[in-house]
């Protein structure tokens, strides 16, 4: 027998037979046929502007009031979302964290509160009338939300009432 018959009769008894005659044909057509099937490249599609920052800290801090003024204080990791910071808010600091003079101003009836996000930054639409809140209260409620999705400014708005474009100061 010679090299090559060797060759060609390995070739046809062990590894080569499924791809070769209809088989082969087949695959050949549906890579075709799935190729080809009619998407065409489009311009691109605009959109609202790429976020900046991060969407989501997992690493979240939430402001308390100490001595008058907004502080950051770090919350365990992944332990929120920009849906639950008002409640959180209107619940108060932990005992832990009130030991330590924090508290809040956000009012207890703030929440259930809703959180979009929209061009300019963030919706937030909260349970109580937002002009009967203190700049305290405000200032955490923004500087937390901002503190999670850096998106821009916060508009608060409830019981008929808007706070547009506010930023953390």
């Amino acid at each position: 027998m010679r090299t090559k018959d060797v060759g060609a009769a390995w070739e046809n008894e062990n590894r080569g037979t499924p791809w070769r005659g209809p088989l082969r044909q087949l695959a050949v057509a549906v890579l075709l046929v799935v190729s080809g099937c009619g998407i065409r490249p489009t311009d691109p599609i605009p959109g609202l502007e790429a976020p900046s920052g991060p969407v989501e800290n997992i690493s979240p801090a939430l402001y308390w009031v100490a001595a008058g003024k907004v502080v950051a204080v770090n919350r365990p990791q992944g332990s929120l979302s920009g849906y639950d910071v008002v409640a959180l808010l209107a619940q108060g600091p932990t005992n832990a964290e009130q030991s330590l003079g924090l508290s809040t101003e956000v009012p207890f009836d703030a929440a259930p509160a809703t959180v979009d996000r929209v061009a300019g930054g963030l919706d937030v639409n909260l349970s109580t009338d937002v002009s009967l809140l203190s700049r305290t209260a405000v200032q955490q409620i923004v500087c937390t939300l901002l503190g999670i999705q850096a998106v821009g400014t916060v508009n608060l708005r409830g019981g008929g009432h808007s706070l547009e474009s506010q930023k953390c100061a």
